[in-house]
């Protein structure tokens, strides 16, 4: 099923919203991913974004942007991406998102410090 969000972009909605979804501590979280890895207009690299919500559509969305360098340009394996929720959603957490609030979504760029799972060398992908 593909469904027009806000912008001019296509996302691609699975048809069970439980079918991507991470376990973080006692919580359970749906995912989606917004876009890969490429590069910016400039030409400066771009890293993959993954959109987080508790109840997806329902509660306030989180925007995980990981370094360029951390998946590279090929899409990551599933355990690597939900490797990389379970790193990063507890940040978001610690810098301010409330999962469970409604409202305007909360934007996070991620450093590579942040995340300890390894990148493209380590995704099992060639």
């Amino acid at each position: 099923m593909v469904k027009r969000s806000r912008g001019t972009h296509m996302r691609r909605l699975p048809p069970d919203p439980a079918a991507n979804a991470v376990a973080v501590g006692e919580a359970t979280y749906q995912w989606e991913l917004r876009h890969g890895g490429g590069t910016w207009p400039d030409g400066t690299p771009r890293g993959l974004s993954i959109s987080v919500w508790s109840e997806r559509h329902q509660t306030r969305e989180l925007i995980l942007d990981f370094p360029h360098r951390q998946f590279g340009q090929k899409l990551p394996l599933i355990e690597d991406l939900e490797a990389a929720l379970i790193e990063g959603i507890p940040i978001a957490i610690a810098e301010g998102w409330n999962p469970e609030s409604r409202g305007r979504r909360f934007r996070l760029e991620l450093e590579e410090s942040d995340i300890s799972f390894p990148g493209p060398a380590g995704n099992g992908r060639d």
